[in-house]
């Protein structure tokens, strides 16, 4: 029989407890009979909390094969959670202690485009010749898991081209979409095209997985945000993508990230919609290594108003105006079954979909597909990267050629 084993020590367990790391908010190791440090530690956790809000302890554990085991206590007090979190400090078997952060979509319904001026700069029909998403007889369907608020998967032009997907929030019943903003990434991926009718998706042969993890308001938080990772993970999809942003590094989130590129996974995040103003704020999940963070551009391939400016941002793609799909009942103020919205979480998606049909079409690893494009991206901005457009605007066809 094969000895269990050994846990690090606690010290070890501490500096993978905060955010940012334990050593950079000068929190020091200790060891296990050292209780002052450890609810020190436990106390400077807590305090990034928000006022207002139910407080959720998450545990984070590796089980088998690395896959995060994620584990979330609600408590009513800070005195509780600090309590909560200086127990979980000095378990050897727990891998990280947080707080759950808030987590909310980047889109907004500010502007209106041209329809599918995006597809149009991205020489969609001319991509389509060469892939669409569609299985070959070496090849699977491209899928992109799409962590959100959900998808309508009875939407007349999302129709066979969304899988079974996986409810966070309420297990065992359908991921469907309270709120509209999961149903419009899910468009901007997939949408069926010739059919006549309403838009056309980027790779509009493709699947998508929904994943819901927020809620009909489109927020949540970085634990269902995790769990939902997992989910998504587990299904071995080519790309998850996630439009939305978390304001701080989350060790569940981290976790459950570098799991699904255990896996193979791509991860697509949005950039974030906070701007290129002088205070910037790191925006997490893009920022996390290995994941594209994707800022967004208008038409006239400007850097959009709102799209968030830093080192994390490594391509471009439409996110200002772009018409999608919406369920009839939405939170979106769209008034029909298509609307259009602006956000990088309308950007994330045109390159998680082309990332998926690069994928499926030739086989190519998620690694070699996140270099391929910055490789083959259209420089925008200063000569070479940038913190604004990244390495510049996707160019779906030089990837998938």
């Amino acid at each position: 029989m094969t000895p269990r084993r050994r846990r690090p020590p606690v010290a070890v367990i501490v500096l993978a407890t905060t955010v940012a790391g334990l050593l950079a908010s000068g929190i020091t190791p200790v060891a296990a009979s050292d209780a002052a440090p450890v609810d020190r530690a436990a106390e400077r956790i807590v305090a990034r909390a928000a006022d207002g809000q139910p407080l959720r302890v998450v545990t984070t554990t590796l089980g088998p094969q690395g896959r995060p085991e994620i584990s979330t206590t609600v408590v009513p007090s800070r005195s509780r959670a600090r309590l909560l979190v200086a127990r979980a400090l000095r378990d050897r078997d727990v891998d990280a202690v947080s707080l759950a952060l808030p987590v909310r979509t980047t889109a907004s319904n500010d502007t209106l485009r041209p329809r599918q001026w995006g597809l149009t700069r991205l020489q969609a029909e001319a991509v389509w010749t060469r892939a669409n998403g569609a299985a070959t007889r070496t090849t699977r369907r491209a899928v992109v898991a799409v962590v959100d608020t959900g998808v309508d998967a009875t939407h007349s032009d999302l129709k066979g081209n969304v899988l079974a997907g996986y409810d966070v929030l309420a297990p065992g019943t359908s991921a469907a979409d309270p709120n509209g903003h999961g149903t419009h990434v899910a468009g901007i991926v997939a949408a069926v095209a010739g059919n006549r009718r309403g838009v056309a998706g980027l790779a509009p042969r493709a699947a998508v997985l929904p994943i819901r993890v927020l809620d009909s308001a489109g927020r949540g938080t970085s634990d269902a945000v995790a769990r939902g990772i997992v989910r998504a993970a587990d299904r071995r999809p080519h790309v998850i993508n996630l439009s939305l942003s978390i304001p701080g590094d989350d060790p569940a989130v981290r976790q459950a990230v570098a799991y699904a590129q255990r896996k193979g996974v791509l991860v697509v995040a949005a950039a974030g919609n906070t701007g290129c103003g002088l205070l910037r704020r790191t925006q997490y999940p893009a920022a996390y290594a290995g994941v594209v963070g994707v800022g967004s551009v208008d038409s006239s391939l400007a850097a959009s108003r709102f799209s968030s400016c830093g080192s994390w941002v490594d391509v471009a793609a439409p996110g200002g105006g772009i018409w999608s799909t919406v369920p009839r009942q939405n939170r979106m103020s769209c008034a029909a079954t298509y609307c259009s919205l602006s956000g990088t979480s309308m950007a994330a998606p045109h390159v998680a979909a082309a990332a998926a049909m690069a994928m499926s079409r030739r086989g190519w690893s998620a690694t070699t597909v996140a270099s391929r494009l910055e490789r083959t991206a259209r420089d925008l901005g200063a000569r070479g990267k940038d913190q604004t457009y990244g390495a510049g605007l996707l160019d779906v066809r030089s990837l998938v050629r």
